[in-house]
C-alpha cells in the first residue's frame, strides 16, 4: 500500500510538472496520451453500441471526478491516515486542493470522451496531458496553474499517505483458521 502511494506520488507531482510546462509554453501537451486515449476510443466507437459505451465510459469518469470533488469538500482524505495532531490541518488542506485538482482533470477527460461519442468522432477524445492543454484559452493560464499547483499537491499527499496511511497487520490466528480449512 505504500509503495504504491508512493507511486501515485511521483505520477502526479510528474503530471504537474507537465502542467507547470504548459503553463511557461515549454510544452505543447501529450499527444502520445491523446493518440493513445483517441485510438481505444476510435476501437470502442467502432463497436457495437460503441456510441453509448464510450459515452457511459465519459459519464463515469465524470462522476468519478464529481466524487474526488466532494471527498475534498467533505474533507474526508484522511481516513485511513494516523496523523499527529500538530499536522493534521495542513495535511486535511493539502489532500483537500489535491482531490479537487484531481477531480477536474477527470471531468475534464470524461467531458471530451462525451463530445467523442456524441459526435462519433475519436479525434474528441483527450488524455490527461490533452485535458490540461484545453484549459489554455484566454486567462487559462491562471487556472491551468491552479490545478498544476493541486496536481503537486496531490503528488505531496501521495507521499503524506505513503508515511501515515494506517495498514492492520492481519492476525495470525485467523490466519491459521483459514489455512487449516483450506487443508485437505
Amino acid at each position: 500500500m505504500r509503495g504504491a502511494r508512493l507511486i501515485s506520488a511521483g505520477i502526479y507531482a510528474s503530471l504537474a510538472v507537465s502542467a507547470l510546462s504548459l503553463v511557461l509554453g515549454r510544452s505543447s501537451g501529450g499527444a502520445g496520451e491523446d493518440q493513445a486515449a483517441q485510438d481505444w476510443t476510435a476501437w470502442l466507437l467502432g463497436q457495437p453500441f460503441g456510441q453509448w459505451l464510450v459515452g457511459l465510459i465519459g459519464v463515469a469518469v465524470i462522476g468519478t471526478g464529481l466524487a474526488f470533488a466532494r471527498k475534498a469538500w467533505r474533507g474526508d482524505v484522511t481516513r485511513h491516515l494516523t496523523l499527529p495532531p500538530d499536522k493534521r490541518d495542513w495535511i486535511v488542506s493539502l489532500g483537500r486542493v489535491g482531490f479537487v485538482a484531481r477531480g477536474v482533470v477527470f471531468v475534464l477527460i470524461g467531458g471530451f470522451l462525451i463530445l467523442a461519442a456524441f459526435y462519433s468522432n475519436s479525434s474528441e477524445a483527450r488524455g490527461i496531458g490533452g485535458a490540461l492543454q484545453s484549459l489554455q484559452q484566454p486567462y487559462g493560464w491562471a487556472l491551468l496553474a491552479l490545478t498544476a499547483t493541486g496536481l503537486f499537491a496531490f503528488g505531496l499527499f501521495g507521499l503524506v499517505q505513503a508515511y501515515y496511511r494506517h495498514i492492520d497487520a492481519p492476525d495470525l490466528d485467523d490466519a491459521k483458521a483459514a489455512a487449516a480449512h483450506m487443508e485437505p
